[in-house]
């Protein structure tokens, strides 16, 4: 079964998410929200969740992220992203992605597709070594953060690991 709008990916993937999310960040509160249909900053101020920052730069996230992970432990809060398709991922899609992240700064990034991966972001990456169209923040004698790209297994219902993007990175968190 195809799935026919991207609304009907997010319930499989926010499964996914959480279960990726919580089997690596233990010990931490997660919470995995479907939050498309408004902007950030509202859903946060509407839905009551800033005790999940330290500052209030969540007001300023005005972006429409499909899927959010809202992350908190003793250590560490902060939040994932994932923007899902069901038509191939293009270089379109990506800026999009890359520009929200760039704004929220996230721990985790997704950009993930029941349909494919474009041949384009396919070429820059791969034949061209281009991962750095990827990166959205980068923190001093640390890897940079970037987005992972990767193919929607719908019968898995788990990201296809011979699909993601960078070469190298298994999808999981690094």
């Amino acid at each position: 079964m195809n799935y026919k709008t991207e609304k009907q990916m997010y319930g499989d993937v926010s499964r996914w998410l959480y279960t990726l999310l919580t089997s690596k960040l233990l010990n931490t509160h997660i919470d995995v929200r479907d939050t498309h249909a408004s902007s950030l900053n509202e859903y946060i101020k509407r839905h009551g969740l800033q005790y999940y920052f330290k500052d209030n730069l969540w007001q300023t996230y005005d972006i429409r992220v499909d899927l959010t992970a809202f992350i908190k432990s003793d250590k560490n809060t902060g939040l994932a992203f994932v923007e899902c398709k069901i038509i191939p991922i293009s270089l379109l899609h990506l800026s999009q992605l890359l520009g929200y992240s760039r704004v929220a700064l996230p721990l985790f990034s997704y950009l993930i597709s029941s349909a494919n991966i474009g041949k384009a972001i396919k070429s820059l990456i791969m034949r061209y070594d281009r991962t750095d169209i990827l990166e959205y923040y980068w923190e001093k004698g640390k890897f940079p953060r970037r987005i992972i790209i990767a193919k929607w297994d719908i019968n898995s219902k788990n990201i296809d690991s011979t699909t993601v993007l960078p070469p190298g990175t298994s999808g999981s968190l690094r």
